[in-house]
C-alpha cells in the first residue's frame, strides 16, 4: 500500500526500486531527516538495518502491483521506472486514514527535498544519517 501511496504523490517522475525505497524509508524515519518531529513508525534502534531488507519486499511488492495493473513499469536508460495507473490511483483515492494522509505528506515532503539527487547521492545521505544515528 505504501508504494502506491507513495507513486500516486510522485507520478510522472523518473521513481526507480531505488528511488522509491529510499523515499519510503525517509518518510517512515522522517524524524531522523529532518522532516518531522516524529518518525511515523516510531524510534527504532535499528530501523537503518532495515533498508536493504524494505528494498527487497518493496521489489516484492512492485512486481505484484504490475502484475495486478495497479502500477506500470518501464525500461528506461536507468533502468525500470514506476507509474501508478489509474486503477492505483483510484485506489489510493479512497485511502483516507490519518496514516495515509501523513505518508503522503511526507513523501511530498521528501521528494521536494530530494528530487535533485542521484540515487548515489540519496543513499549516500541515508548512510550519513545511519552514522549520525549510531552515534547517539
Amino acid at each position: 500500500m505504501r508504494a502506491l501511496l507513495l507513486l500516486s504523490v510522485t507520478d510522472g517522475e523518473n521513481m526507480t526500486l531505488d528511488r522509491i525505497a529510499a523515499y519510503d524509508f525517509i518518510a517512515i524515519y522522517s524524524r531522523n531527516f529532518g522532516l518531522a518531529d516524529t518518525n511515523l513508525h516510531g524510534d527504532n534502534d535499528y530501523g537503518f538495518s532495515e533498508l536493504s531488507t524494505r528494498r527487497a519486499v518493496l521489489q516484492e511488492a512492485l512486481k505484484t502491483l504490475v502484475l495486478d495493473g495497479l502500477v506500470k513499469a518501464t525500461r528506461r536508460s536507468e533502468g525500470f521506472c514506476y507509474e501508478i495507473g489509474e486503477t492505483g490511483r483510484k485506489f489510493c483515492r479512497g485511502q483516507k486514514t490519518e496514516y495515509a494522509s501523513t505518508y503522503r505528506q511526507l513523501v511530498k515532503t521528501a521528494h521536494k527535498k530530494y528530487e535533485t539527487l542521484s540515487e548515489v547521492e540519496l543513499m549516500t545521505v541515508i548512510s550519513r544519517k545511519s552514522t549520525e544515528a549510531l552515534r547517539r
